[in-house]
């Protein structure tokens, strides 16, 4: 029965809406409003959480912190709708207010976060030794930067549901329509800022966007209000207090519905938690970039959204609402397990380090596996709020209330999930769980007259109640190791389905799924690879390796009296074992954002890796790489970095200006700092942009690279100290590092001047019309396929030799730091500049393999080219040479690595005696007797070359190879070749 406040209110809200229109249009001219408000707060708070992790930092605890108090802000506003109300005719201005203050301050959010982050730097580096004092304080300083915006964003929708334009409107109805449309508004929102405007406009400018947009919102808002005011502006309130020009009055009591606040609660936990373990689960198919992460949002929005319209569509009482409800969360419990045993993961390609799924895939990937319960949530809240306002009787405490409850639960699932069941249980588990959660929040609203079978919700819940049990009794739990494999398999086997590798550790933690793969080789590990999620983010085979250690040997050379040193980011720790082989450096600190990394520190083994955590210089920290830099007050003589790659989600930000401008502010006065550049993962503009960033940042920039496209940029914060050569010969003369650096290929000083590529003039040049990238304008770097065929051609221009070596020779830089007694024009020195070159061009395009070994063989004493060229590399030849010391003859399958060996050591006969065993045994093809027939005659038996390729006639085929050697072996020895 309605008190006489309420029936005065519904008389009021009738006769005012008589003038206004039909009851459906403003419906919807107020649902358009709350879209385009859904729109504008999105954007937002897509640009705060981003601007907020580069000013408090972007590790899990910080991540979570900076979340709660967006969060905390939303409640805030929905305590405040809870426990207040408004002046009854004036709810429409209300809600314009709060939308303004949402565009203004949410813009001056945008604008001032960067600031206090450069104000705050202070303070972190004086609370650096007090860790969760720090913690809080960055909590205490974002919940009060985002207090007011976030706060007036959690009063719109219950503040708008008051109007007196909305009365006639049933309640459920309402907030259907109003909640649906809002985050369907949100969904354009994540898809809109994503996809256009942070690229067209930055940051800053997709600001101001979405306080425009807000601010059309509450102008919309207004008109509406002014329209219908002549309708109901006679009308007074009952309420003294109405007359206060504040617009809240606090004198309000009643009783909470708890039993259904508790559900509201649960909900909201539950589906935040779960869209946690969606996204993970999601990562082990779709490669984790900032489009797949718009578009996972989006779904998930869209989902909720259209299920809201559904719930405002087919609502017609409260007096069923809790009977719906309980169908509605054993639906969604169940809906749970089936996407999730229903996902069509099979259907898509795993990717293997490109981004080649289209966003038409990573969309039916999410509505497969999200949309469903999304949807069935998405009508939970309106039910749930009906139920609350059927008890309370207000509708905006009724909604604030409900939302209030929601938001918290909402602000506590992403904290279970990510810190509790996904490490402790795995996210199959975990989604079990969320499923199990649903089940019993409905039983904690099922009425014991639900149960009756003679009524048809008693036989609907029955029957749901039923299939649950049973889908969790016959559910397949190993089904989680199959989307594991799915993650891991291009990794493990080759396309012939030959097993390469196998997974040796797999950790699910609190941001990322971690599995290590091993690959052996004939019985022993060769390499390892670091796979998070579906990308292979670290691997230590011959050719990584080979730029690993550059960032530490780089600066070591330069920089021989080098005490302290910062690694940023582990991987499998290659570049820290480096720098651990360095006996004058007094400490190592190795930041990495995931403590995963460092826990498998102890599962790589191999005969050049000893677990560099173990050595007492090193220090390994668990924190976001960019925020150390931020906070800690050390000051270092080398800094180096091989981040993720570069269009990565979350990455970008370690490749901005800001953040070199922060790598140099850590460093010592003629301190160097290196950084990775995968050139084969960017666009040439993307790469140029990158070099731009680099450049601005430091004045004295170098780029080095070996052979391929993994470049290494390094920057001096001064102009630089000139190592002496004893000083440069010392790294191969040390018993620690020489090996090793003859190991990855720098087997002489003068090679590690090869490496250069250009320096800060080349880049001036190449990049006058190229932006840099920065914080403000991240889409500089899209997440667009790259053009392998430009980078390639770009590449060629600073390997071709001629041009390399004179870039090397004019540069200021290296005149800087380069010894002057190892003469950079020196003729020996462009030979080593021709072999890279070489080397890059038979890697890229292919070359003619016995010439590329005549090459290396005769005309330089380097020991890797020759091995590359017959398809080993060192790592596979000591781990030949070790099984062939136990076996006698050697296994077949290690012969060619002997071979290839004994050639590297320019020992022709010992070569020869391998090929002819292999003869002897019957194992002989036309490749190797090419080669011997070489062999024979570059060690002075020609006329055992010629009996060889005579015996062998039938089977020689008449190709461009063939005619080569021929000529060749005929013009350098005498041979006098086969008609």
């Amino acid at each position: 029965m309605l008190t006489s406040s309420q029936k005065s209110h519904v008389s009021r809200a009738t006769h005012a809406s008589s003038g206004v229109g039909s009851q459906s249009g403003r419906v919807a001219v107020l649902c358009g409003i709350l879209f385009l408000s859904g729109t504008g707060a999105l954007i937002f708070e897509t640009l705060w959480l981003r601007l907020s992790g580069l000013a408090f930092g972007n590790s899990v605890w910080a991540a979570a912190l900076i979340l709660s108090s967006f969060m905390a802000g939303l409640a805030l506003g929905n305590a405040l709708a809870a426990s207040s109300r408004i002046r009854r005719w004036r709810p429409l201005y209300f809600y314009a207010v709060l939308e303004v203050l949402v565009a203004f301050f949410g813009c001056t959010v945008v604008f001032g976060l960067p600031v206090v982050g450069d104000l705050m730097r202070p303070v972190w580096q004086m609370l650096w030794n007090f860790q969760p004092t720090l913690l809080g304080l960055r909590f205490v300083v974002s919940f009060l930067i985002l207090l007011v915006p976030t706060t007036a964003m959690g009063l719109t929708l219950p503040v708008i549901i008051e109007d007196p334009l909305l009365r006639e409107t049933e309640f459920g109805r309402a907030i259907g329509f109003l909640y649906g449309s809002n985050t369907l508004g949100a969904m354009l929102g994540a898809i809109l800022s994503e996809a256009y405007l942070i690229g067209a406009f930055g940051l800053y400018g997709t600001s101001l966007t979405a306080g425009a947009t807000l601010c059309i919102a509450a102008a919309t808002a207004l008109s509406v209000a002014r329209f219908g005011a002549a309708r109901y502006a006679g009308f007074k309130s009952t309420d003294p207090i109405a007359d206060s020009k504040f617009p809240l009055s606090f004198a309000v009591s009643y009783r909470a519905p708890w039993g259904l606040l508790f559900v509201s609660f649960g909900t909201g936990l539950i589906f935040l938690a779960l869209e946690v373990i969606w996204f993970r689960f999601l990562r082990l198919y779709v490669a984790s970039s900032p489009t797949a992460f718009a578009i996972m949002l989006a779904i998930v929005l869209a989902g909720i959204g259209v299920g809201g319209l559904v719930a405002g569509a087919v609502f017609r009482s409260s007096r069923r609402s809790n009977q719906i409800l309980a169908i509605l969360l054993l639906a969604a419990a169940i809906l749970v397990l089936l996407s999730y045993l229903l996902f069509p993961g099979e259907l898509m390609r795993a990717p293997t380090g490109v981004f080649d799924l289209r966003w038409w895939q990573i969309a039916l990937l999410c509505i497969a596996l999200m949309f469903p319960v999304a949807l069935v949530s998405g009508i939970l809240f309106p039910v749930i709020a009906a139920e609350v306002q059927a008890s309370v009787g207000d509708r905006m405490n009724s909604t604030g209330v409900t939302a209030l409850l929601n938001t918290t639960g909402a602000a506590i699932g992403p904290l279970v999930a990510s810190f509790v069941l996904l490490p402790i249980l795995g996210y199959q588990t975990s989604l079990i769980c969320c499923a199990a959660g649903y089940a019993l929040l409905s039983l904690s609203v099922i009425e014991r007259a639900a149960w009756s079978f003679r009524r048809p919700t008693g036989i609907v819940v029955a029957a749901l109640c039923a299939i649950l049990i049973l889908g969790l009794i016959f559910f397949p739990y190993g089904r989680a190791s199959e989307h594991f494999a799915h993650a891991s398999r291009p990794y493990e086997v080759d396309e012939q389905g030959h097993l390469l590798a196998r997974v040796v550790k797999r950790i699910e933690g609190t941001s990322d799924t971690w599995q290590l793969l091993r690959r052996d080789l004939f019985g022993e590990p060769y390499y390892y690879r670091l796979l998070s999620d579906a990308f292979s983010m670290s691997a230590t085979n011959p050719r990584n390796q080979r730029y690993m250690r550059l960032f530490a040997y780089l600066p070591l050379a330069f920089h021989p009296a080098a005490k302290d040193v910062l690694l940023l980011c582990y991987g499998c720790g290659v570049t820290a074992d480096a720098f651990t082989r360095k006996s004058t450096v007094e400490r190592i600190d190795v930041v990495d954002i995931s403590k995963e990394v460092f826990a498998l520190a102890d599962f790589y083994s191999g005969i050049n890796y000893s677990n560099p955590l173990r050595d007492p210089r090193v220090h390994a920290i668990v924190q976001d790489g960019r925020f150390f830099l931020q906070a800690s007050p050390q000051q270092y003589d080398v800094i180096s970095g091989e981040p993720p790659p570069p269009k990565m989600a979350g990455a970008v930000n370690l490749y901005t200006q800001e953040f070199f401008s922060l790598m140099r502010s850590r460093l010592k006065e003629n301190g160097i700092a290196t950084f990775w550049l995968p050139i084969n993962q960017l666009k040439v503009d993307e790469t140029k942009a990158i070099l731009r960033a680099f450049h601005n940042a430091f004045p004295n920039a170098l780029v080095w690279g070996g052979a391929d496209q993994d470049w290494v940029m390094m920057g001096i914060n001064g102009r630089g100290l000139r190592a002496s050569e004893d000083e440069l010969r010392q790294l191969w003369n040390d018993p620690a590092t020489g090996p090793d650096l003859r190991t990855i290929g720098i087997e002489v000083p003068q090679q590690l001047g090869a490496l250069f590529l250009m320096d800060g003039d080349e880049i001036d040049r190449i990049t006058h019309n190229i932006p840099p990238l920065t914080d403000i304008h991240p889409k500089r770097l899209t997440d667009g396929p790259w053009d392998d065929e430009a980078s390639h051609r770009f590449a060629l221009t600073y390997f071709t030799a001629p041009a390399a070596f004179q870039r090397f020779v004019g540069s200021s830089v290296i005149s800087q730091i380069w010894p002057e007694t190892l003469n950079p024009a020196a003729a020996e020195l462009e030979s080593f500049f021709t072999i890279r070159q070489t080397r890059y061009l038979s890697e890229i395009v292919g070359s003619n393999k016995l010439a590329e070994l005549d090459l290396y063989l005769r005309h330089s004493r380097l020991r890797i080219p020759v091995l590359e060229v017959l398809g080993g590399d060192a790592l596979r030849v000591s781990i030949a040479e070790r099984v062939a010391k136990d076996s006698a003859p050697p296994p077949l399958e290690i012969i060619p690595d002997l071979i290839a060996g004994a050639l590297a050591q320019r020992n022709i006969g010992r070569a020869i005696g391998f090929f002819e065993s292999e003869r002897d045994r019957g194992v002989f093809g036309a490749n190797d007797m090419f080669l011997l027939t070489y062999l024979y005659c570059l060690n002075g038996s020609v006329g055992k070359a010629e009996a060889l390729v005579a015996n062998n006639a039938d089977s020689i085929k008449k190709d461009q190879s063939a005619g080569w050697l021929w000529e060749k072996l005929e013009t350098d020895f005498g041979f006098h070749p086969p008609h």
